[in-house]
């Protein structure tokens, strides 16, 4: 009786801190003004896991305010080091913003939302560390707000998860970690480390920090090939050998995963070319019943 007396008051507690979770728009005089051709959203609520304000940014389809009783999938898609929600790949979200209804509008991608997380200000990175508890902001405070407060299919087969370099490694980790939440992962450029897949990677030297996440368990890996995973990276980039490696690790496990190489580096670029691969794969997976 005591412990169904716990997870009732776990649960109603955790409603309430969901419920206190005031969403606010962030100060448009912090950024330039912008002028999008598809609705966006600048955020933030106060994460009492980070104990800080943590803003958001949010890119809504075409049709969101005209057909209000229709959901969508979502995708997250996580930046690289050093920036931020309003800017992916070094490249504003007004650029984005513009490509995005290309993708849609020629039925190369679906019609979704697209979440921006900021994982800077402050201490920066996508894992938990001391005094920066990110991965259980992500999971146990960003999403249930964010699919809360949009009309989102908030099930595993219409929720999908990318990113580019430290996002790159952050969506893929949360995609190995995570399977349950995740139709498909699109890694780009993504510090990665083939050691994770090591059996003995516990007891080698250390992962590098950008795989602070730590290493794969059999069970992670075997929960994992629910998830479609996919490796995108330039051919001159200085992290080709890392994601090559992955990869096999990856195929040698029997994942379902797919690597994709075009000419480039580690540069905007190259981002920018792979978020609308990124956004088709995606789409390929909305409608599949997942398992």
């Amino acid at each position: 009786m005591k412990k169904i007396l716990s997870i009732i008051f776990l649960t109603l507690g955790a409603f309430v801190a969901l419920n206190a979770q005031e969403v606010k728009v962030q100060d448009p005089a912090a950024h330039q003004a912008r002028v999008f051709p598809m609705p966006v959203e600048h955020l933030y609520f106060h994460s009492e896991i980070l104990n800080a304000d943590k803003n958001f940014s949010v890119i809504l389809p075409k049709s969101y305010s005209s057909q209000p009783d229709r959901k969508y999938p979502v995708v997250y898609m996580l930046h690289g080091a050093n920036e931020n929600d309003w800017e992916w790949a070094n490249i504003p979200v007004s650029l984005l913003n513009a490509a995005i209804p290309m993708i849609t509008n020629d039925g190369t991608a679906a019609e979704c939302i697209v979440v921006f997380p900021n994982a800077t200000e402050g201490k920066m990175g996508y894992f938990n560390q001391d005094g920066w508890k990110y991965e259980d902001y992500f999971f146990k405070e960003l999403m249930p707000v964010v699919e809360k407060r949009y009309r989102i299919i908030a099930d595993k087969g219409h929720r999908a998860i990318g990113g580019l370099s430290m996002g790159g490694g952050g969506s893929f980790n949360y995609g190995m970690r995570h399977p349950e939440l995740f139709s498909s992962v699109y890694a780009i450029s993504a510090a990665v480390s083939p050691a994770a897949f090591a059996a003995d990677a516990s007891a080698g030297a250390p992962l590098p920090a950008s795989m602070n996440g730590g290493s794969y368990t059999p069970e992670q890996i075997e929960a994992a090939k629910s998830v479609n995973f996919v490796l995108d990276c330039g051919d001159d980039d200085f992290l080709f050998d890392a994601n090559v490696a992955v990869f096999q690790a990856m195929k040698k496990n029997g994942m379902k995963a797919q690597f994709r190489c075009f000419d480039g580096a580690h540069a905007s670029y190259y981002w920018y070319d792979a978020l609308r691969r990124a956004l088709a794969y995606f789409s390929r997976h909305f409608s599949e019943q997942m398992p």
